[in-house]
């Protein structure tokens, strides 16, 4: 969840930390074809955490003479402090200083003398009070209203009894945990922030791939759980720490390598529940091995999804995944903000807020429908066209 401007020598004497800114976020032995290619995937990876030390925008020579001349005559043990709600949420005179300078040079480019940059990681957006991206703020706070919903909704429908209910009461309280520190980042910027920001995503994208995992391949139900949700669990767990371990041992954080690992987990998640709904319509290949039969499960065991009517909701997950996979165009554009205001990555966040609604209605839809309840909003409703 990342993401300018440029130019101008500034006297002492022109450094006015009154005017805003603007910004622009940002062994031996035979290896299978499969192992090949995840070697190959994780070098690809690893490479990509060579991390990109600083923004073009504070690399600029004026940006820094900005910067230098704005300390010298403003942060001066004499000189009059930052205001106070500044400095309780983390602003330093010098912070300031860069806040103003970096709008002093977006101003350069909005006249066409200067091209648009980003300055430490992020585009120069107009602060509201000590805030410093006040839209993510409030997309980010829109995501956590929108999750503990989806607890209430869980706690409504899903049956006590139903092994589904903890693990989407636990996805609901990390999802929680992860808009918090996303709402708290984009309140302010700083290192510590940044960290609970990125790792509590990771999280929650990591758990949903093991919900899907539990879920689609039946380790746990509404009935059972398999001894086997033990090592999956842990295996995901531990996967997740050596992550942490790995990229806090690098000197500046490899924003490029973590994003690839956020990136792949998420994939693997969406195509599980593409597959998943193919199944409906598809009966899929088994494969052998070593005599042993392997076979994608059905989705509402014991009966036949293509004998038998499908769930009113048997579609959602693929087009909840294809709806989430074009809302990520907007992370990819990552353009400067409109009126240094609306950006790029404030869209993806607003995109999340009714895609999280609907992904709690199909799940709770589809724990009662697996338990066969039949309490959720969609899996009272069938769909009546029968194969």
């Amino acid at each position: 969840m990342l993401p300018a401007a440029k130019q101008l020598a500034l006297s002492p004497t022109q450094v006015s930390l009154n005017e805003p800114v603007r910004s622009n976020r940002p062994s031996p032995g035979r290896l299978s074809k499969g192992l090949h290619l995840a070697t190959w995937a994780l070098l690809a990876l690893t490479l990509a955490a060579a991390p990109a030390v600083a923004s073009s925008g504070d690399r600029q020579p004026s940006f820094h003479l900005c910067s230098n001349l704005c300390e010298v005559s403003q942060c001066e043990p004499h000189s009059p402090p930052i205001p106070l709600i500044l400095r309780l949420f983390g602003w330093s005179c010098l912070d300031n200083c860069n806040y103003h300078c970096a709008h002093r040079l977006t101003n350069e480019a909005d006249s066409g003398r200067e091209q648009y940059h980003q300055f430490y990681g992020k585009w120069a957006f107009y602060r509201l009070g000590p805030i410093q991206e006040p839209l993510s703020v409030l997309a980010s706070l829109g995501n956590l209203y929108v999750h503990y919903r989806g607890l209430k909704r869980v706690r409504r429908t899903v049956r006590p009894d139903n092994n589904l209910r903890p693990w989407l009461e636990g996805l609901a309280y990390i999802q929680i945990n992860t808009w918090l520190w996303s709402t708290v980042f984009h309140a302010r910027d700083t290192p510590i922030t940044e960290r609970l920001d990125y790792f509590s995503a990771m999280i929650t994208i990591a758990f949903t791939l093991l919900y899907a995992i539990v879920r689609i391949f039946g380790i746990v139900t509404p009935k059972t759980i398999s001894p086997l949700v033990y090592p999956v669990s842990s295996a995901v767990a531990i996967f997740v720490l050596w992550h942490f371990f790995y990229v806090l041992s690098f000197p500046h954080f490899p924003y490029g390598y973590h994003v690839g690992v956020a990136i792949v987990i998420g994939m693997i998640h969406n195509v599980l529940w593409l597959i998943w709904t193919l199944s409906f319509y598809v009966e899929l290949p088994t494969v052998s091995i070593n005599d042993t039969l392997l076979a994608w499960p059905e989705p509402y065991p014991p009966r036949n999804a293509r004998a038998s009517r499908r769930p009113a909701h048997a579609t959602m997950p693929a087009i909840l995944v294809g709806l989430t996979m074009a809302a990520m165009t907007f992370e990819i554009l990552d353009f400067a903000p409109i009126y240094r205001f609306l950006d790029s990555h404030a869209l993806w966040h607003l995109a999340t807020i009714p895609l999280g609604e609907k992904w709690w209605e199909y799940m709770c839809a589809d724990a009662n429908e697996l338990d066969g309840g039949l309490l959720g909003p969609f899996s009272s409703r069938i769909d009546k066209n029968t194969d």
